[in-house]
């Protein structure tokens, strides 16, 4: 049983996962394909360089984007100790795979639950309001502890340990009437005049720094809302679309309290919960099934950027990405 809820008194909702009998896991070789990430190839498709800027009583190590917000002091205190100085830099926190057979998992290589709702990518026929539909699966990243560049902090433990998200448990995700009455803002935000303006983020984001402001927009991959798993198709295995829906996903968590503000002064001993995703606080990189091993990219970055090669015919329907979230935090002085 995996407890689905939020932090902070919100309450849980225990959920059954059926798994599949072996005989059905066997035919779906092929259909559910094993990215290999839980292997040697984690190390090898690993960004090392997305570990920098490293930032140490705000002097930051390069001129490389940071988020908006970060921490203005240089020197802070929290329980259990005194005197820390603030410290901040770009953590590995969660594998998103964005899958249109449900319950695959390409991360473990199998099949993890059993679920009605099919996924689709469409075939892009926009006059006729052709629609694909995809699940998304958030688990913690493994190795986040071992690559934590300044070892533990008062911000180690609560920061990143939120339990998995799985949209097939989640009813509003494949419903957008109900999404809409989970999150009325929508309505706000659906008319031509916010949708047009979502070219200015778009190209910010480009820059490498969304407007976090513009919270109904995900920059060059589409409209933020609604919090569902349906967008407009394109053609087959559109990185756009499923960088997109990660991107839901995340902002979805947020409103939840399972995703916490990181960044600031307000988070130095500590994340704190923010109903609204800052997407200047994040960057992606795709593992699965071409890795960027070299850079990652902002939210919302076209994907002309990053993700013209990045795509394999089949497997492409089924990528994971690397969520890369910006942490302030007070490191003690001893």
């Amino acid at each position: 049983m995996i407890p689905v809820g939020g932090h902070h008194g919100t309450a849980l909702i225990v959920i059954v996962i059926l798994f599949l009998h072996p005989s059905t896991g066997r035919a779906l070789e092929g259909v559910c394909p094993d990215a290999g990430i839980l292997s040697a190839n984690m190390v090898d498709t690993f960004c090392f360089n997305c570990l920098f800027p490293i930032r140490i009583a705000g002097i930051s190590s390069s001129a490389a984007p940071i988020p908006e917000g970060v921490a203005t002091q240089s020197f802070c205190s929290c329980a259990g100790f005194e005197w820390g100085v603030t410290v901040g830099s770009w953590h590995p926190t969660r594998l998103i795979e964005v899958v249109t057979t449900p319950g695959c998992s390409p991360t473990m290589g199998r099949r993890l639950l059993t679920a009605d709702s099919l996924g689709s990518v469409g075939h892009g026929d926009h006059e006729n309001g052709d629609l694909a539909f995809f699940h998304v699966h958030d688990f913690p990243f493994p190795l986040a502890p071992l690559l934590d560049v300044f070892g533990e902090t008062p911000c180690s433990a609560g920061n990143h340990a939120t339990p998995p998200y799985l949209s097939e448990l989640d009813p509003s995700w494949n419903h957008e009437l109900l999404a809409a009455i989970m999150h009325p803002e929508a309505i706000l935000f659906a008319q031509p005049q916010a949708i047009e303006a979502c070219s200015a983020d778009a190209a910010a984001a480009n820059m490498g720094m969304p407007i976090d402001s513009m919270i109904w927009c995900g920059g060059s991959w589409g409209y933020l809302y609604p919090y569902t798993g349906m967008v407009k198709a394109t053609t087959g295995a559109d990185p756009r679309l499923t960088s997109l829906l990660a991107m839901r996903s995340r902002a979805l968590l947020h409103r939840r309290g399972l995703a916490l503000n990181t960044v600031g002064d307000q988070a130095l001993c500590g994340g704190v919960p923010d109903p609204f995703l800052k997407k200047s606080h994040y960057r992606m990189s795709m593992l699965y099934p071409r890795a960027e091993t070299m850079e990652n990219h902002a939210m919302g970055a076209a994907t002309s950027l990053w993700g013209l090669a990045q795509t394999l015919p089949g497997s492409g329907n089924n990528p994971v990405y690397l969520l890369w979230q910006w942490e302030d935090c007070c490191l003690p002085l001893y």
